[in-house]
């Protein structure tokens, strides 16, 4: 026993001084104050999507659900296990959660007081980026949303023009176009690829739901999106968001920046700034000839 305890004292240790030196200032300040990035704040806002833990919710705030609905689910012990760690993230601000449950989710508390990343979920490393995650977020709520606002069925093509999907055939469709031969292959191509997104955004939750984040290892979990309800979901968080970054910054608390000022941002200013100094030579050069 006292052997045991000396090698997980001593492997904690190493993590700490290995995880350490390998980190950005950026990451150092964040562990220090025990503060969440952006993967974090994508694990919400999945689970909030997730078939599997919006029945998990339902389940345990006493409503209404059939043992026959729950006989479907796969893995719901691991569903609730889920639920058990991260609770009504429903009715509660993200930042609100992050502080009362979140961090230790995620982070385990070190005598220093700064934080490592060794709670009981741990956030995977592999190839899904930020850029990833915003598309398979595209494609949940864009579909609905673009449904509620013109009253009709909306093409999967049309949900890839509109959001603006990763892909060189956005550029050759506008999504009032009808349908030609011409247009055709484009169509088809953009209605494929956000069928495969759309399955692999159900895979996304649904792996969230069950501890597993991010991962779009394929899942039959045995439910599906429920469109109007993630309306009312993303809705409501929008608005508890945005009260809650009012209330945060009124009393001098941590408000993160968004990925788009910290990220696109800059970036779109340096290009502006690059285009509007070519333009600037191109005007000089014509001037002296």
């Amino acid at each position: 026993m006292h052997k045991m305890r000396t090698w997980r004292f001593h492997t904690r240790v190493f993590l700490k001084i290995y995880m350490k030196s390998s980190r950005t200032l950026g990451d150092q300040s964040r562990l220090d104050h025990g503060r969440p990035n952006d993967e974090h704040g994508f694990f919400y806002d999945f689970l909030l999507l997730s078939p599997s833990y919006q029945l998990a919710h339902k389940f345990m705030t006493g409503g209404l659900v059939e043992q026959q609905q729950i006989n479907k689910v796969l893995e719901w012990d691991q569903v609730l296990k889920t639920y058990a760690l991260c609770g009504d993230i429903f009715s509660i601000p993200y930042l609100e959660w992050w502080d009362q449950r979140g961090k230790d989710v995620f982070y385990a508390q070190q005598t220093d007081g700064a934080y490592l990343p060794l709670g009981p979920i741990q956030l995977l490393n592999n190839k899904i980026r930020i850029v990833t995650l915003k598309e398979y977020r595209k494609v949940i709520v864009g579909k609905p949303r673009m449904e509620r606002k013109s009253g009709k069925k909306v093409e999967h093509w049309q949900l890839a023009v509109v959001w603006g999907i990763t892909s060189s055939w956005t550029k050759h469709l506008k999504v009032d176009d009808k349908k030609t031969h011409a247009n055709l292959e484009a169509r088809t191509a953009l209605g494929i690829l956000v069928s495969k997104k759309l399955k692999e955004a159900l895979y996304l939750v649904e792996n969230a739901a069950r501890g597993k984040f991010p991962s779009i290892e394929p899942i039959k979990s045995g439910l599906t999106f429920k469109d109007a309800e993630i309306l009312d979901i993303v809705d409501l968080q929008y608005l508890l968001n945005s009260k809650n970054k009012r209330d945060r910054k009124e009393k001098g608390l941590y408000v993160p920046k968004s990925y788009y000022l910290r990220k696109i941002l800059p970036k779109w200013k340096l290009e502006m700034e690059k285009k509007r100094e070519i333009e600037k030579q191109v005007r000089l050069r014509l001037q002296q000839s």
